[in-house]
């Protein structure tokens, strides 16, 4: 079974990738979309975090560490890897730049976003 997927503008925009393959666990819908929401204003609060000059890398990592294990259980899907290296890049010399490390940020809400439909 898959679940529908909102854009932040709350239009559909794909199918959810069931995560029940690993573990045949039957999450409902709401418990998608909490999860959905709630990762991506963890991606979000990357932006404000540094801007304030808090401590945005732990909260990276935290941050990588639910998506590393997100990535497993949605494997085969070249967004995951691609998500997890831009936000290890986040912390490059490159990524000093707060332009380039706020689009950064975007891209990956986008990558989360792709990564949960089934395309």
């Amino acid at each position: 079974m898959t679940r529908g997927l909102l854009n932040p503008t709350g239009h559909a925009c794909g199918r959810v990738v069931p995560l029940i393959d690993k573990y045949n666990i039957n999450f409902t819908d709401e418990v998608y979309e909490a999860d959905r929401i709630r990762l991506i204003n963890q991606l979000w609060k990357l932006v404000p975090m540094r801007e304030h000059e808090e401590d945005w890398e732990t909260h990276l990592y935290t941050v990588i560490e639910e998506l590393v294990g997100l990535v497993r259980i949605c494997k085969d899907k070249a967004e995951g890897l691609i998500l997890l290296s831009k936000l290890e890049g986040l912390t490059s010399k490159e990524c000093e730049d707060f332009m380039l490390y706020r689009k950064t940020v975007f891209k990956c809400i986008d990558l989360l976003s792709r990564l949960l439909r089934d395309e």
